[in-house]
């Protein structure tokens, strides 16, 4: 249908005619068949005869033109969408009038001006425009923000909770695919299915809500409350007054039932046009006594046509009711009934269930003591389906004890307060063990993202509770009836659901689906690193707290923003060295123990050499035709065995070279990684030299000119790139390396000079005292790596602590050859020192665990020996790590050999 463009006279000061501008327009009989056509769009005009002669606004009508009741022959016509203009816009337009014949008559207060026109005149008076809502929009909210049904009743679940609701009833009844049953056991037969129903017993809604927040998408209501906390929050940090905070946000909570509500977006309700087609809403708040009541069709919002249908146009009807059920002790609450199927999705048994296991784990586990949640807002959440009266009601979680569990509480700074207890199973021989720290810096393991300017940055994420459970999955670790149905659990739900305020907001399996925590990735690469199938975990934060953890629009997750990143770094290290080291620990001594299973190579070459001498000494010596004690049997007939015991004897030789070739590989690796290590400091060094050299020449270039104190600067850059490449040969260990004499502090001041910069950068301090220097017989490569791996780790160590006073110390002693090599950081934490020298475990972020396990094989490949320093040996004015070198029993020169 054409629309039709007009332009209306009307002064906009005062009228003879009865004028409400921009609401109403008051005219003659004569113009009633211009004003009766449809869809008018129109501009203002103030005449030149009494006003300024401009255009000043547009608007439009849609409706019929009415009569006036009080003077004969006028009519009304009702404006819509009256948009003033920014800037009045003159008549004439470079000398020219804007509007022209055949349709302009000055004389005529209303007529008809082309779309051109029009559309000039408003561009040029700056016309406002406004976002629009169009009615397909609650389809859109429904399909594409909510992720799926489930979510969608998920979301249905935590408006109950913000409801300040104890429970949330979910009901699922009348679906096609389940079992059929007798049509009395539906509590909501006279609906078509499916039919969801959603009950809680919250503070209900008042009709201001229903029409301010319930039908209005993205309504600020919540969302309001969090930036309230959020600028007192920021306003209390400024003023140093933090207590005063954490009152304001205490008397918040009480207004709320004790809770903060979780809803951010406005748009969780919409999952109802996802669920069914037609929508029923039962809500009542205490104070009445009967329920509003509010029925949607949703297939109205959903039709598309080329028409344009705003979403305020359709109106939704609301009355009133006696109260339809018993409300309880709060008289008051929530009834959503959705029914009406979607051909997109259909409800079946396992769909149902689930549904079923996500609503369980949805609530809260048992609160510990050192939990966040508010055990005064507990609120449960569980589903009915009388076509599946065999749902289960628990989470398999419970089924098997674990081998360890972990409890842990973070405070602001990401200082960790934790309980880890290991569990064996009774038929181990293993005993419990409890391991704690009080003060455990998370921070430690990953310097490099949390420190700047010498300072370590506090968390954005808050402060929160974790707790873990953690199971190894093979025999006998885990055993019994329910093995298999507990893996598979595992399986599909293992991993760290998040809890905000003890709702479940971030299920463990959607953070395993997207590898949050990079746990799978490392799990790949290292098979006996710790994955999410062999956790079940909750991470409690509260709104209070954690205002800057914010949920994602579709729901499945939380925006990856910094108080996101900074989360997952303080929980990484939970897993990736506490828990790991001593899940790890423990499944090796374990291995010790029942001797189930050689590692070392050696051992097994040992054994395959016995293996042959036997074979060998039965060939010689013993019977074989007659085999008297019958021990030959499994070689077949008597005329075949001796040639099987020749094939057996040879292939237990092969497997002597075999594993020579492996005991070979293994060590030359862990020469090269090794070498990997000490060459760290010198390609920095490099690197950055390079760099100058690079932006040296290029600025000569730039010149198109010789510089001869460029050329000089850039001569000098060169010979440092000489010297640094030249420190890299005496690092690498070759295994053919021939063994000479020097001087052991030779060694030390040779990879002193190697760290020398980074001593500088880190205003390191180092003192070695030569006196006590003593000579050996030995690779001077080796040294080298020895020392550089333990430089380095002091290097990060005092990089962590405090940024004055840090110090390197060596000590020698000529007279027993042994070297203490000190500093001043921390302490070795207690939970790394079972596991000290082996490799893979360290408290670093993502961990090598190689720098230790390195020194000890090239001291005991050398005769030596390294430990740490025993407190009656340790240096009195060195409170950090101290590793004592025993070069006792290695030659001083090539005659003592």
């Amino acid at each position: 249908m054409a629309n039709t463009f007009l332009v209306l006279d009307q002064y906009r000061e005062s009228s003879e005619y009865n004028d409400f501008t921009g609401k109403f327009y008051h005219f003659p009989k004569k113009y009633l068949n211009f004003l009766s056509k449809p869809n008018i769009e129109f501009v203002y005009y103030e005449p030149r005869k009494n006003g300024k002669g401009e255009y000043y606004g547009y608007g439009k009508i849609k409706k019929a033109p009415f009569e006036d009741k009080r003077e004969p022959d006028f009519y009304f016509v009702e404006i819509i969408d009256f948009k003033p203009f920014s800037v009045p816009v003159p008549f004439e337009n470079e000398n020219e009038p804007r509007e022209k014949p055949p349709f302009y008559n000055p004389q005529n207060a209303v007529r008809q001006i082309s779309k051109e026109t029009l559309e000039e005149i408003c561009l040029d008076g700056g016309i406002q425009l406004n976002f629009k809502a169009d009615a397909h929009l609650i389809k859109v909210l429904g399909e594409q923000l909510i992720a799926s049904e489930k979510v969608g009743i998920l979301e249905l679940i935590k408006n109950s909770y913000d409801a300040g609701a104890t429970y949330c009833k979910v009901i699922i009844e009348k679906v096609d695919t389940l079992p059929k049953i007798d049509a009395s056991l539906f509590q909501f037969k006279e609906y078509a299915g499916p039919v969801i129903v959603i009950e809680d017993d919250g503070i209900g809604m008042t009709k201001e809500a229903i029409e301010n927040g319930w039908l209005r998408p993205a309504s600020t209501l919540k969302t309001n409350i969090k930036e309230r906390l959020k600028k007192e929050k920021l306003k209390a940090i400024e003023a140093d007054t933090l207590g005063t905070y954490k009152s304001f946000a205490e008397e918040l909570k009480k207004e709320y039932k004790g809770r903060i509500p979780l809803g951010e977006k406005g748009v969780g309700r919409f999952a109802t046009n996802r669920l069914g087609r037609n929508l029923i809403i039962k809500t009542k708040v205490k104070d009445l006594d009967y329920e509003y009541v509010l029925k949607i069709n949703w297939d109205i919002f959903d039709n598309i046509s080329s028409d344009k249908i705003d979403l305020d146009s359709i109106g939704v009807n609301i009355t009133r009711q006696k109260p339809s059920r018993n409300y309880g002790k709060t008289n008051s609450g929530t009834q959503m009934i959705v029914y009406g199927s979607r051909e997109e999705f259909c409800w079946d048994r396992n769909t149902i269930e689930e549904l079923n296991l996500s609503i369980i784990r949805l609530n809260s586990p048992s609160p510990n003591p050192n939990s966040l949640q508010d055990k005064k807002s507990q609120f449960k959440a569980f589903l009915e389906c009388p076509q599946l009266p065999d749902l289960k009601d628990e989470s398999l979680a419970n089924k098997i004890p674990s081998a360890f569990s972990f409890d842990g509480l973070v405070n602001e700074n990401g200082i960790l307060d934790y309980t880890l207890i290991f569990t064996p199973s009774p038929n181990m021989p293993m005993v419990v063990e409890k391991f704690s720290d009080e003060s455990y810096d998370l921070k430690k393991g990953q310097i490099s993202y949390w420190k700047k300017d010498d300072d370590f940055r506090k968390p954005e994420c808050g402060e929160f509770y974790i707790h873990l459970d953690v199971w190894y999955r093979s025999e006998p670790w885990i055993d019994g009836p329910n093995k298999k149905n507990f893996t598979g659990y595992l399986d599909n739900f293992g991993g760290i659901s998040i809890y905000r305020d003890g709702i479940n907001i971030f299920p463990a399996e959607w953070g395993a689906e997207i590898d949050w925590l990079k746990l799978k990735t490392r799990h790949i690469k290292q098979g006996f690193r710790i994955s999410y199938y062999n956790m079940i975990g909750n991470l409690e934060i509260d709104q209070i707290n954690n205002l800057d953890l914010i949920d994602k629009t579709d729901r499945e997750g939380l925006i990856k923003n910094k108080a996101y990143n900074d989360l997952v770094n303080l929980i990484r290290p939970i897993i990736t060295t506490i828990i790991e080291n001593e899940f790890r620990g423990k499944r090796d001594k374990y291995d010790k123990l029942t001797g189930d299973i050689i590692k070392d190579p050696k051992v097994l070459k040992n054994f395959s050499k016995q293996s042959e001498k036997i074979v060998s000494n039965i060939r010689e010596k013993y019977p074989i035709i007659e085999d008297t004690f019958s021990i030959l049997s499994e070689l077949g007939t008597p005329d075949q065995r001796e040639g099987k015991l020749i094939n057996l004897e040879r292939s237990l030789k092969n497997l002597q070279e075999s594993l020579d070739l492996i005991i070979n590989q293994k060590e030359l690796l862990t020469e090269q990684a090794g070498f990997g290590l000490a060459i760290a400091v010198s390609v920095h060094e490099i690197a950055k030299i390079t760099s100058n050299f690079y932006y040296g020449v290029n600025e000569i270039l730039k010149k198109g000119k010789i510089d001869k104190n460029k050329l000089e600067e850039l001569k000098d850059v060169s010979n440092s790139i000489k010297t640094e490449l030249s420190r890299l040969n005496p690092t690498r260990v070759i295994r053919n390396e021939s063994k000479i004499e020097f001087n052991i502090a030779k060694s030390i001041n040779f990879v002193f000079e190697v760290f020398k910069n980074k001593f500088n950068i880190l205003n390191i301090t180092f003192e070695l005292d030569s006196e006590q220097d003593f000579q050996v017989f030995a690779r001077y490569g080796a040294t080298i790596q020895i020392f550089s791996n333990l430089f380095e780790n002091s290097c990060y160590w005092l990089n962590y602590g405090t940024a004055t006073n840090r110090k390197i110390k060596i000590h020698l002693d000529s007279k027993y050859r042994t070297i203490i090599v000190a500093d001043n950081a921390q302490n070795i934490g207690k939970s790394i020192l079972p596991y000290l020298f082996q490799p893979g475990y360290s408290l670093k972020d993502p961990p090598s665990g190689l720098g230790l396990y390195i020194c000890k094989y090239y001291m005991q490949s050398m005769e030596g020996d390294i430990y740490l320093t025993n407190s009656r040996e340790r240096l009195s004015d060195m409170p950090g790590a101290q590793f004592s070198l025993d070069f006792g029993k290695i030659p001083s020169n090539k005659e003592e050999i």
